[in-house]
């Protein structure tokens, strides 16, 4: 902790009037995989140290990097600060107070044991080929402001399986443990075997039909689709019209069946102690049954919203600026299950992937995404066949009014660079637009 504490001082020594210093050590190991091996295995062993610094109502943020001079780099940083215009967003830092809940470290005996457990579950599907990543990180994140130090480890796996069938044709699965027990639910072995399943389903492959659909949108793509809504629920973003839920709160916005939250206790990917003002984080209400109770708030945004934190203050890689971020959506699920759901279903689809969700209207929410790994038509409550070649064209707050089920169960779901880690369950929509992926 010295490092950082010894940071501060020379910041406040140099004419910062508010500082929030961070280091963070990370040791990460990725296991490349397929054709029944491992191909690659990269270590990599990094440390960033970034600072945020305020000074005459106006911020910047700084890197020191390794071998450089912190007391040079931070008399330049606030000699640019003080060129700078005022930030008349910022009103302050988190004043401190309050002790933060370190999540339990994660450690995994033999990665290339796990490795082997994804392929093995997935060969008992009788899939043709697999592959996949595994990627172990370990962090160890040392914060001092002005009126608080904290320091935490923050540790977990992401596992992404790819299978092939004999046509070539796909099936993927992802998910972020944290800790044993959800390793023993979700872990490689999980992983492999969703992704084989899927792979087997995905057979002869037919232009998909244009139309509105009932969807049974699984959880690794209705994640990504709940990570699109955590970062429209930023105040910031809200205040610079950058948001498609300006001015809903307290307002319905989705049905009684939708009830998320941003839970940073919770193990896994997004789990964290405190946010980057040190304040400590907790499990905040954002959507219960439907209704908008708050947006996402550093200490500043809080202040201009006339609430508190939620503390969910991120400052990116260096600290150049402190804005309100969400760490790990949590939908909170239903009563059924998602196979009791999906056998009620007359006519629709179950959309396993999705990737490529870009906006045509970000204020008013309307996007297009793009499904993958997994497109089938249901019948009757069976899945009759795979399509592919098609898109959802949809608007975010009509598809959230249009929910009209959620499972029993929320699993940990990571899609790739594309969305932030998240817990879903199974997840039912009316209405829901398809088109061709011209």
């Amino acid at each position: 902790m010295m490092d950082v504490e010894r940071i501060v001082r020379i910041a406040l020594e140099t004419g910062a009037e508010e500082v929030a210093a961070r280091r963070v050590e990370s040791r990460d190991k990725q296991v490349r995989f397929s054709r029944g091996g491992v191909d690659i295995v990269n270590t990599w062993q990094t440390v960033s140290t970034g600072v945020f610094i305020a000074t005459d109502g106006r911020t910047t943020g700084v890197e020191i990097k390794r071998g450089e001079d912190p007391k040079e780099v931070l008399e330049k940083a606030v000699r640019f600060c003080r060129r700078l215009p005022e930030n008349r967003d910022f009103v302050g830092l988190y004043p401190g107070g309050g002790g933060s809940r370190e999540p339990d470290p994660f450690h995994l005996e033999d990665i290339f044991d796990a490795v082997k457990e994804a392929m093995d579950a997935g060969r008992r599907e009788g899939v043709k080929r697999i592959s996949g990543e595994l990627y172990l990180s370990d962090e160890k994140v040392e914060l001092a402001t002005n009126y608080t130090t904290r320091e935490e480890r923050r540790s977990f796996l992401i596992t992404t399986v790819r299978a092939f069938n004999e046509e070539g044709t796909t099936g993927q699965a992802s998910t972020h443990v944290a800790d044993e027990d959800s390793y023993k639910k979700w872990g490689p072995g999980f992983v492999g075997e969703k992704a084989a399943k899927l792979a087997s389903m995905n057979r002869s492959v037919r232009q998909g039909e244009e139309g509105n659909y009932t969807v049974l949108f699984d959880p690794l793509c209705f994640g990504a689709l709940l990570s699109e809504v955590s970062e429209a629920l930023s105040a910031f973003l809200v205040d610079t019209g950058m948001s498609f839920f300006i001015n809903l709160l307290g307002e319905r916005v989705s049905t009684d069946g939708f009830t998320l939250y941003d839970d940073p206790l919770r193990p896994g990917g997004g789990a964290r102690g405190f946010d980057d003002e040190g304040a400590p984080t907790r499990r905040n209400l954002l959507i219960e049954k439907g209704i908008l109770k708050s947006y996402l708030h550093t200490h500043s945004t809080a202040k201009k919203f006339s609430t508190s934190t939620t503390a969910n203050a991120s400052g990116g890689r260096i600290m150049s600026t402190l804005l309100p971020e969400g760490w790990q959506p949590f939908l909170a699920p239903g009563r059924r299950s998602w196979e009791d759901i999906l056998g009620d279903i007359k006519r629709g689809l179950y959309i396993a992937n999705t990737w490529y969700t870009r906006y045509q209207d970000l204020r008013a929410g309307d996007f297009s995404t793009i499904p993958r790994d997994g497109i089938f038509l249901i019948e009757d409550g069976e899945i009759k066949e795979a399509w592919g070649g098609v898109r959802i064209s949809e608007n975010m707050l009509k598809l959230l009014k249009n929910v009209k089920d959620v499972s029993s169960e929320a699993l940990p779901s990571h899609w790739w660079g594309e969305a932030r880690r998240a817990y879903s369950p199974h997840v039912l929509v009316d209405n829901v637009k398809i088109t061709k992926a011209r």
